[in-house]
Formats: structure tokens, sequence, C-alpha cells
């Protein structure tokens, strides 16, 4: 228990630490909700593989894939990509669901510091996040895909 609330804390500070290097160099990072969020566990590690190597779903076949793969319930949703985005989070090592918090900053940068329970055991644990792009040109640094 009390190493939970270490990595709590940790991850707090590193988010404020984010926030802070964002401020010092005159931009204004801002917290970016997900419009909806679909999380849970799955027990089977290979299942995480099936998540997308960018991070991030930008087409409703691959969004399908995913949600059948993981055999989610009920229909994968189908979301305007040309204005949204998924994202994908996982909390490896075991079924820990991870719970991110996505920073836009000025030049259009989203990153994301997700923290988690440290449960041990197989499987993991996810997040998928819708998150409109008004903004968004970059994830963790990198170019994002155009919608296929």
């Amino acid at each position: 228990m009390r190493s939970y609330f270490l990595l709590a804390g940790l991850s707090m500070l590193a988010l404020v630490a984010v926030m802070h290097s964002s401020d010092a160099g005159g931009g204004k990072a801002q917290i970016i909700k997900p419009v909806q969020q679909w999380s849970g566990k799955k027990g089977v590690d290979e299942l995480a593989k099936l998540a997308p190597k960018a991070g991030y779903i930008t087409n409703q076949k691959a969004l399908d894939e995913l949600w059948t793969g993981w055999k989610l319930a009920d229909n994968a949703p189908t979301p305007d990509f040309a204005k949204q985005i998924v994202f994908v989070q996982l909390a490896t090592g075991g079924p820990n669901i991870p719970r991110p918090t996505y920073t836009l900053d000025e030049a259009g940068n989203l990153t994301v510091l997700s923290i988690s329970t440290r449960i041990g055991g197989p499987g993991f644990g996810y997040s998928i996040d819708l998150l409109n792009r008004n903004g968004i040109k970059t994830y963790q640094g990198k170019v994002i895909e155009s919608p296929k």
C-alpha cells in the first residue's frame, strides 16, 4: 500500500515538472480530457501485442480489430477520425488499469503521463481514450499519421 502512495506521489511530481518545464519556455500547456474512455483488464499477456505500436489509432478498421481482438463488450465505437483520435495506454506486468493524463503544449505536442497500481501477476490493464484532434500535431514528439 505504501508503494502505491509513493508511485502516485512520484507521478504527480513528474506531472508538475512537465507542466513547469512547458511554462518555463513561455508556452502554456493544457490538460486535455478524453471525450470518452474505455478501460479494463485482460488476463492474457499476449493480447497486449494487439495495441497500436504508435500508441494511437487513426482509422475505424484498426479500432475494430483491437476491439474484436480484445473481445471488448458491444461493438467498437465509431468516432469521426477527421475530428477525433483514439489513444491506447497499457499497464503491463499485472492487471493494473492505467490512469492517463494528457497534456498539450503550445506547439501542438501531446504527451501522456499514466499512473497505475502495481499489482503483479499475469495480464495487463488498458485505457482506450477518445480525444478531439483540435490543436494536436504530434504525440510524444512524433508526427501523427493522417486518418485513413
